[in-house]
């Protein structure tokens, strides 16, 4: 017998779990969508009109995304905390 399976496990390390499994899910259906669009396309940035690789494009901004999914919480959280 195992004390391991006895014992309930903390709610933190389920929740974990999903999170690293939707996390995987979003980047395998991020990495679908991205190889099936390598033609190239022109596209405007701001003064700029100029042609790029689909790929390089949705990485960029997949990643950009990304980065605001997860500071926006961060700093979202700062600004309650340092409002008295």
């Amino acid at each position: 017998m195992s004390s391991r399976s006895s014992q309930p496990q903390p709610s933190g390390q389920s929740d974990n779990h999903w999170k690293r499994w939707a996390l995987l899910v979003a980047v395998a259906l991020v990495l679908i969508v991205v190889l099936q669009n390598s033609q190239e396309v022109e596209f405007n940035l701001l003064f700029v009109n100029t042609t790029a690789p689909l790929i390089l494009l949705l990485l960029v901004f997949t990643m950009i995304g990304a980065a605001i999914g997860y500071l926006g919480p961060i700093v979202r959280r700062g600004r309650k905390d340092h409002k008295d």
